[in-house]
């Protein structure tokens, strides 16, 4: 969740309405590497973490895209 939060400013946005389509990995990669916590885990806890991100970043644009409608 930290990460999470940390990256919450790196979203990709398309169209006129601005409507955000997913994260800018590259940004996020870039952002985690600055966190102490997440850049001293292991590899593996590290992959976890990113499948942690992809459910939250899914779970906001199925928000996101609900109340559009």
């Amino acid at each position: 969740m930290h990460l999470f939060f940390a990256a919450a400013t790196q979203w990709n946005y398309a169209g006129m309405a601005g409507v955000r389509t997913g994260l800018n990995y590259p940004a996020v990669e870039l952002r985690a590497s600055k966190v102490p916590d997440y850049a001293s885990l292991p590899l593996a806890l590290q992959s976890l973490v990113w499948d942690g991100i992809t459910v939250m970043e899914r779970t906001c644009l199925n928000i996101w895209s609900k109340q559009s409608k």
